[in-house]
């Protein structure tokens, strides 16, 4: 390195010193810039924080809406089912009455088939039982007689022919009386059934239907709220990564300038050692001068002394002294 003088010494402190402030300015800015970004930061993960929280509980929102909906699925099945079992039975009701309703019909037809061949006179079976044990006891104490005879068996023929008949009637009538029962009863057990069914499809299967279709409202605006919570979660995180980023940039920046800080301060360090230097080195020349100076002086008084004397006039003993001095100094 060639030699400078102080003035260039100067200037070149004054140069490194403009920029050691630049220098440090510039870290300044980018530690304010680091921990802008670094507060950011923190509010972006404390945002993502919240937002993944969010997330989850409408995941487990969403969970829940599921269980119900497959609850009430399982509901409406099971109700369905029980329509089609009461449909069944409706069906197999109504098929059992059109059988009765066809029996009946043909027992009426014996029935008026019997009214007819006994003249359609109502019989009291009751009575036709008296009669004939009556003319059986008479026929036993009566005198044998012939004609008598075939007369009271013809009679006890159309008297227990018109008594099986009305045995006959009696049955027709209480099966037409049983069936017609048997009808009403379930006619009455159909009604009931048929009222089920409405029942069930009124109230169960629509409250059913209408519960299933506010919670797939519900499930559809839960996932579209899902999906706008995890754009904005990948936003924040794309967010997060980036001002990862400019921290490590920022900090490997300012790890530059404080090496590049260091090295101007060593830099400049040095030169205000040799700017000392140069001023100390300056003084001493100028003190020497000045000695050298004040030795001519010196020695110049007491060579005028010593002419002086060898003139034979007076000197002082300074001027003579100086000379000594000078002799001393040269020896």
């Amino acid at each position: 390195m060639p030699i400078l003088n102080e003035e260039e010494l100067e200037n070149k402190i004054k140069e490194l010193s403009g920029e050691v402030l630049k220098v440090r300015n510039e870290i300044g800015e980018k530690e304010k810039e680091r921990e802008s970004l670094r507060n950011e930061l923190n509010k972006t993960r404390e945002e993502l924080s919240a937002v993944i929280n969010q997330l989850n509980n409408k995941r487990t929102e969403l969970g829940s809406i599921k269980e119900e909906i497959n609850k009430l699925r399982k509901s409406r099945d099971d109700a369905v089912n029980t329509l089609k079992q009461l449909k069944n039975r409706r069906v197999e009701l109504l098929q059992r009455i059109k059988e009765l309703m066809d029996k009946v019909r043909k027992y009426r037809e014996l029935l008026k088939m019997i009214n007819d061949l006994i003249g359609g006179k109502p019989v009291d079976k009751d009575k036709l039982k008296e009669l004939i044990d009556k003319l059986e006891f008479e026929h036993e104490i009566s005198p044998t007689d012939p004609e008598r005879e075939w007369e009271f068996f013809r009679t006890i023929q159309q008297l227990e022919k018109e008594l099986n008949a009305a045995e006959v009637l009696s049955r027709i009538k209480e099966y037409i009386s049983n069936s017609s029962q048997e009808i009403e009863k379930i006619r009455k057990e159909r009604t009931e059934i048929v009222q089920q069914m409405r029942d069930l499809y009124s109230n169960a299967l629509a409250n059913i239907k209408m519960q299933l279709e506010e919670l797939k409202k519900k499930r559809e605006s839960i996932v579209n709220e899902i999906i706008q919570l995890k754009s904005k979660r990948d936003s924040l995180k794309a967010r997060r990564d980036e001002l990862k980023v400019k921290i490590l940039s920022r900090s490997a920046e300012i790890k530059e300038l404080r090496a590049r800080l260091k090295e101007l301060n060593d830099e400049l360090n040095k030169y205000q050692l040799l700017l000392a230097a140069a001023r100390k080195s300056k003084n001493l020349v100028v003190k020497k001068q000045e000695e050298a100076k004040m030795k001519e002086e010196m020695k110049k008084k007491a060579e005028e002394g010593l002419q002086k004397l060898m003139k034979g006039e007076r000197v002082s003993l300074n001027d003579l002294l100086g000379l000594e001095l000078d002799e001393d100094n040269e020896k």
